[in-house]
């Protein structure tokens, strides 16, 4: 098919005259003094007291029925008060009649001046209503009927108008005692008003009448463009079920008038956004598509410059900057509303450039809000603006998950768990429809994964992969956790983390095809992941002991994928350094897992870690290793851990052999890098025996090259500065830190020669 989205902007521009068969709406209702005879000035809002004094003047309301006019309480049950009983007075209240007919001729798409008549003031007590029914044309020019709801306090009574296919509810009350609310409606329209269940409503109803000769106005008719959008929607809804379709997973349509987020709702819309919102909410359901209404938001960023008359202006005046190039641009739509006037519980949704109907929707837009930075540093003018414009937004129903999914994990991971938590509830079979919504839900999940071997949720619990893990293993999904574990777990395993979730996920699939697995994360994520792989091979080994030998593919790719020479390693990102860095719970996991799936490879661990010392070293990780070591009673006898044991114990003990004694006199290394007179200085003061304390009178660049060198050679000195005078001092005194590190590590190293020579 076509490109839906300029086919969808093509039919709605040809609904131009605004207006529907109803308007309703809320305005302020300013000094407006109302007097019924045999009752007086009327209190505003209606007080319980003068409810009962109206109706004790009013009479029953009729109806009409075929040419009689007769009074059937089980068909109409309120209070009426004739026109010429009632007097409304107040010097606003004529222009406030003015806007209302304004926003009413807009409403229902009447172009000619048009003019109120009041036909009778309604008491609407506890209890009254009106079935269904339709206006008759009272006088001669009518065309619709007004109604404004006086303040009054009353709950329930809703306005029903229908008109063909269609119908709107109508809550015509207001919370804010100086406001009305009001609704008009043409008079071939059928309507009713519900009970009213507490309260009283008090009403005025007018006879809306063209001014000039004519013919009458009608309700707007886009019948034709509702046929022809609902066949649109249904090629575009039938082309989502081909794997080879592209078209958009949503279309979004801009409106014209600005709508904040507190006015934003249908009933709100005016002049052509109504009437196109009417032809969609006909159409939509006919193609079995959803629609909202919504608030599209635009936020853009990027490089500000001044502007080219800048420098011909007086040189004490102000910078002027304008937007330049865009840097960075996201669009979503947010702030959803229902046709039926309610909010729908959506999230924010991304909106993609093929979404927009028309394409250039967007373009010549005025931003709402528009600030600029200054340069500051080595950052140059910037400029961040937003835009906010509401839209209609469709997509057929059936494409509501795929949908969801463009809002990302935070959204789907939530709804897929809830979706599963669902399921086993009901302790359904995996054919039942939730099952089959979570299969399709994580199968777009799956489609759209963030496949950036970095990306991870933040914070410190599970991460997103391991909760997809979690929910998947709940649901027995054996195919969605293959092909999980087969996708994205070889890049996105990252930390201890996810094991625990990818174990579970394991073991609900065949043993065979677990190992197989097991090797193919590993492949992916060992150059990236050491510690992770490492810890989930040594879990998969205790818990698979029949299939140990079959790990053996596993193992060898994490040892192969140990750091060694590192003047042979490949120049890493700082990320890529920190992710394999070598940690203590690597060795211990990956030997754990080594010796029990083939001593011979954990020999050549072993042998590996002890060639490269730099890298493996002894203080920091192979003795805290050997020690979690030797404690496993299933390790005894390794020979790979007794070589360890054995090297571990060589180091200590040549070690604990030096002699240990403070310093007889002041002098400490002066091993300093430096050769500067400076420097210089501070190393014959380091190596003199007889001066405890150096004072370093200079300049503060002076002062903090000789700290820098103090800090780099880890001289024995305290140092502070004595900021009397000028320039200043660096007073450096002499201590024993080296002594005392090498005391600390005295105790530290005769602990662990008992612990790994017990004997």
């Amino acid at each position: 098919m076509k490109s839906v989205v300029s086919d969808l902007a093509a039919l709605l521009s040809t609904v131009r005259r605004p207006g529907d068969f109803f308007v309703s709406g809320t305005i302020d209702l300013p000094s407006l003094r109302l007097e019924v005879d045999g009752v007086g000035v009327v209190a505003l809002p209606l007080l319980p007291m003068q409810a009962e004094q109206l109706v004790a003047v009013a009479e029953r309301a009729p109806y009409g029925r075929g040419m009689e006019t007769v009074i059937d309480t089980q068909v109409r049950r309120t209070w009426q008060i004739a026109a010429d009983r009632v007097r409304i007075m107040g010097k606003h209240w004529p222009s406030t009649l003015d806007s209302i007919l304004a926003r009413v001729g807009e409403g229902l798409g009447v172009s000619d001046p048009i003019m109120a008549e009041l036909y009778k003031l309604l008491v609407y007590d506890q209890g009254s209503f009106f079935v269904s029914h339709r206006d008759t044309e009272k006088t001669a020019r009518m065309f619709a009927t007004l109604v404004l709801v006086l303040p009054s306090l009353s709950t329930g009574g809703e306005l029903i108008v229908r008109h063909k296919d269609r119908e709107a509810r109508l809550e015509l009350r207001c919370e804010d005692p100086s406001e009305a609310a009001f609704a008009a409606f043409y008079a071939d329209c059928i309507h009713e008003v519900l009970p009213v269940s507490a309260g009283c409503r008090l009403s005025l109803v007018y006879n809306l009448l063209r001014r000039g000769k004519g013919t009458a106005p009608e309700p707007p008719s886009y019948e034709r463009e509702q046929a022809r959008v609902a066949a649109l929607l249904r090629m575009w809804a039938a082309s989502k079920r081909s794997p080879d379709d592209e078209t958009p997973e949503k279309l979004i349509y801009p409106l014209e008038h600005a709508y904040t987020p507190a006015e934003l709702g249908f009933p709100a819309l005016k002049g052509v956004d109504a009437a196109i919102a009417g032809v969609l909410v006909s159409a939509a359901p006919q193609a079995d598509c959803d629609l909202h209404l919504a608030l599209l938001t635009i936020e853009e960023s990027g490089d500000a410059e001044y502007a080219d008359d800048y420098g011909s202006r007086r040189r004490w005046s102000e910078p002027q900057l304008e937007a330049g190039e865009v840097v960075d641009r996201h669009v979503e739509v947010s702030e959803w509303r229902r046709p039926d006037g309610g909010r729908a519980p959506l999230e924010s949704l991304p909106v993609e450039d093929n979404e927009l109907s028309p394409p250039d929707a967007l373009e010549d837009m005025e931003p709402d809000e528009e600030e600029f930075q200054e340069a500051t540093g080595n950052a140059g003018p910037a400029f961040d603006r937003i835009y906010h414009r509401a839209a209609l937004v469709l997509w057929p129903h059936q494409r509501m998950l795929a949908v969801l999914n463009q809002a990302g994990l935070g959204v789907t991971l939530p709804l897929l768990g809830d979706l599963a938590e669902r399921w086993a509830a009901t302790g359904e079979n995996d054919q039942s429809s939730l099952w089959r919504e979570a299969h399709e839900l994580s199968g777009l999940m799956l489609s759209s994964w963030p496949n950036d071997r970095w990306y991870r949720e933040r914070g410190e619990g599970p991460s997103g992969a391991a909760r997809m893990l979690t929910h998947l293993a709940r649901l027995g999904d054996i195919v969605r956790l293959d092909a999980f574990l087969t996708d994205v777990a070889p890049g996105g395993l990252q930390d201890r983390r996810d094991n625990e979730a990818i174990l579970i996920a394991l073991d609900r699939l065949p043993s065979d095809r677990s190992i197989a697995l097991v090797e193919r994360i590993v492949a992916g994520a060992a150059a990236a992941s050491l510690a992770a792989c490492g810890d989930l091979l040594a879990r998969v080994v205790a818990a698979m002991p029949l299939q140990r030998p079959a790990l053996a593919g596993a193992a060898t790719i994490l040892l192969d994928a140990l750091p060694g020479d590192p003047a042979r390693a490949a120049p890493r990102t700082s990320w890529e350094e920190r992710a394999v860095r070598i940690e203590t719970g690597l060795i211990v996991d990956l030997l754990t897992a080594l010796v029990h799936i083939d001593e011979n490879l954990a020999e050549r661990a072993a042998h590996h870690m002890l060639a490269w010392p730099e890298s493996y070293g002894f203080d920091g990780i192979l003795i805290p290793a050997v020690r979690r070591l030797v404690v496993s009673s299933e390790l005894k006898g390794s020979a790979a851990v007794e070589q360890l044991r054995a090297a571990c114990l060589d180091h200590l003990r040549r070690r604990v052999a030096e002699p240990l004694e403070p310093p007889k006199d002041w002098s400490r290394d002066s091993a300093l890098s430096c050769r500067c007179a400076r420097c210089g200085e501070l190393s014959r003061f380091l190596a003199d025996p007889g001066r405890p304390t150096w004072v370093f009178k200079a300049a503060e660049f002076d002062r903090r090259h000789v700290e820098d060198a103090i800090r780099k050679a880890g001289c024995d000195l305290n140092v502070k500065t004595d900021r009397h005078g000028r320039p200043f001092s660096l007073i450096c005194t002499k201590n024993q830190a080296s002594y005392e590190r090498r005391v600390k590590q005295r105790k530290s190293d005769l602990e662990s020669l008992a612990a790994l020579n017990p004997n």
